[in-house]
């Protein structure tokens, strides 16, 4: 990595900016049974909530990549950042259930830019270490908002019952970010002879098969992630009567295990390859979420959701790490497109959990992300041979 002023601030932003990002994809999920009790909607209405929130993360990061693509990363990340400083003081105060949903839809709309930029800003300086070894580094700090979030959240939430006030503490983390990310200085981009357009080499990177079951090997990874995530607080409440803080906990020892196996993947990543992390952590995943469904006490609860979170942890970063670089002058759209995968995975798979919880039962609709982490791992099998016939960056490590 260049060793200068320069490149050291635009690793520390990327770092809190991926921290800040895991504060505002888990904000919500601790407080759907408040914000159900609030609107006295059901399990499927709040399922709605969830999926219109990831229909505005898959909408926004082709627009982000774009912008990547066309004037930089800077300018991806302040938007971003904007668009979730405005929508936050709304989600705030809405007085209607609709007025929540369509911010909740904004809000992700902004945040993925947000995600998109995130995903891009290791590329921008010369790395010795393998990208997905990388990218599981980067990863690690959203980790770290993510449960550290839902813990505080559950502490409030204990102590007042009240979820607005969440919504105007998340602005101070985000209006700081904005500020850091207009002084800091970006490299500029190098002129390549590339069409500069915006989605004017969408259609090229489409045609990648490398890219396509990059997409779905992310869209069938979140799903299993945001599907536990976001759900996981009412299944511990439901089903083993937990209290707030107690639930919430249990989300956040999810999420610090996340970050802990993130950790290792960054020291792994340098002995193994991609796929073999990503197969080891799929079927044992899956394990991990059946065994999950059979406990009867908060300890066994708690040490499944710490094996789980272990298992998830390394998938996202290993699979954007070693495919989104392969192309490094479309960087910006190769990473949308994929981040599009994970988002509409999150969609589908949020309306999935709530739709099966409401008709079926809690049970089954957890089952359902042990199924997407045994599928991830066929998906990326076929990713990692397709990037070894038509990827430019060469074969896979």
């Amino acid at each position: 990595m260049r060793d200068d002023a320069s490149a050291r601030q635009i690793v520390a932003l990327n770092f809190a900016a991926m921290a800040q990002h895991g504060i505002i994809l888990l904000l919500v999920g601790p407080m759907i049974p408040n914000i159900m009790a609030t609107f006295g909607v059901g399990e499927s209405l709040a399922g709605l909530l969830l999926a219109m929130g990831s229909l505005g993360f898959v909408s926004g990061p082709l627009f982000a990549g774009a912008i990547i693509d066309r004037v930089g990363v800077r300018a991806a990340l302040a938007i971003g950042f904007g668009i979730e400083l405005v929508i936050l003081g709304i989600y705030g105060l809405s007085p209607l259930f609709a007025i929540a949903v369509a911010a909740h839809f904004v809000l992700l709309f902004g945040s993925s830019f947000i995600e998109t930029s995130a995903n891009v800003m290791p590329t921008l300086a010369a790395l010795r270490r393998p990208a997905h070894a990388v990218m599981s580094l980067v990863h690690t700090f959203f980790s770290v908002g993510a449960f550290v979030g839902p813990f505080l959240i559950g502490l409030y939430l204990q102590a007042t019952g009240e979820w607005r006030p969440v919504m105007f503490f998340a602005l101070v983390p985000t209006g700081a970010l904005l500020a850091w990310t207009l002084i800091t200085r970006f490299p500029a981009r190098a002129a390549d002879g590339r069409d500069r357009r915006p989605f004017a080499n969408l259609g090229a990177v489409i045609g990648k098969r490398y890219v396509v079951f990059g997409a779905l090997t992310l869209m069938l990874y979140v799903g299993a992630e945001v599907g536990l995530s976001s759900w996981v607080v009412y299944y511990l409440q439901r089903q083993l009567g937990m209290s707030a803080v107690a639930s919430a906990s249990g989300l956040s020892i999810l999420w610090i295990f996340i970050m802990i196996g993130r950790l290792a993947n960054s020291v792994l990543g340098n002995r193994m390859s991609s796929l073999t992390l990503v197969t080891a952590s799929g079927i044992a995943g899956a394990v991990g979420v059946l065994l999950f469904l059979l406990a009867r006490d908060a300890i066994a609860a708690y040490a499944l959701l710490a094996w789980i979170g272990l298992c998830l942890s390394g998938v996202f970063p290993n699979v954007m790490g070693e495919l989104n670089r392969r192309d490094p002058a479309l960087t910006g759209t190769v990473t949308a497109v994929m981040a599009m995968g994970a988002a509409i995975g999150a969609g589908s798979s949020q309306w999935l959990v709530g739709f099966l919880a409401e008709h079926v039962s809690l049970s089954v609709a957890f089952a359902t992300p042990a199924g997407f982490q045994l599928l991830v791992v066929i998906a990326y099998r076929a990713a990692v041979r397709a990037a070894g016939r038509d990827a430019v960056g060469g074969p896979h490590r």
